[in-house]
């Protein structure tokens, strides 16, 4: 799927790359690439092609406050979120958003290397069914999807995606990701997590779009 390959490839240029990519905490807008922590969420801005910025417009009041724009962009994947995943309940709203493919909380574990999605809006379905999981009040349907000698933040490797994928979710309203509902799914269906790395509620775009995203997390 094109769009997963290619978050696969952003997040790796973003975190391996954050010597020299990361803005300071205190910079009030990012330019197409960077990464670094803002009012105590990380945060992660990659595009390729047209341009992207990504800005703290009410961080100072909603400290997981975001907002990312994009022009005509190849890909672009922007957001916030934690250098560490975990189970939690995380808590999100979406003011507004356009121009868009998919809204999804994002992670990688390694030991076993896994990229991971729990999509809110939108579509990450791709590979193999496995069922579904009910959590938060709606169904996800899951899939399992094998990248083979992909770019990965561990370089480029084999490793699979675990993708419950719902897509449903409005735009307005305060809604959470019981991020263990999915781990504990994943784990009984004979898909298993390693260790934690990043956990980024992130929008992403590609194929030439134009759009925004303004999101708050918690």
């Amino acid at each position: 799927m094109r769009s997963l390959t290619f978050v696969s490839r952003v997040f790796l240029s973003a975190l391996v790359a954050a010597g020299s990519a990361t803005v300071a905490s205190h910079a009030q807008t990012i330019y197409n690439n960077g990464s670094g922590f803002n009012n105590g969420y990380y945060y992660v801005l990659y595009s390729v092609g047209g341009s992207a910025t990504m800005t703290f417009p009410s961080a100072s009041k909603y400290p997981g406050n975001f907002q990312v724009n994009w022009y005509d962009v190849t890909d672009v994947v922007g957001g916030k979120g934690w250098i560490t995943g975990s189970n939690r309940t995380v808590g999100y709203s979406v003011a507004y958003l356009q121009g868009y493919n998919n809204v999804s909380l994002y992670g990688w574990t390694t030991n076993p290397l896994v990229e991971y999605y729990i999509c809110e809006f939108g579509s990450v379905a791709a590979g193999t069914y496995k069922g579904s999981v009910s959590s938060d009040g709606h169904t996800y349907n899951t899939y399992e999807h094998l990248q083979v000698n992909q770019p990965s933040i561990l370089g480029t490797a084999t490793f699979e995606q675990y993708l419950d994928n719902w897509g449903g979710s409005s735009v307005g309203s305060n809604h959470a990701i019981t991020t263990g509902n999915h781990f504990n799914h994943w784990q009984n269906l004979g898909m298993p997590l390693g260790a934690f790395s990043e956990m980024i509620f992130v929008g992403e775009a590609w194929g030439g779009a134009t759009g925004e995203i303004n999101a708050t997390i918690w």
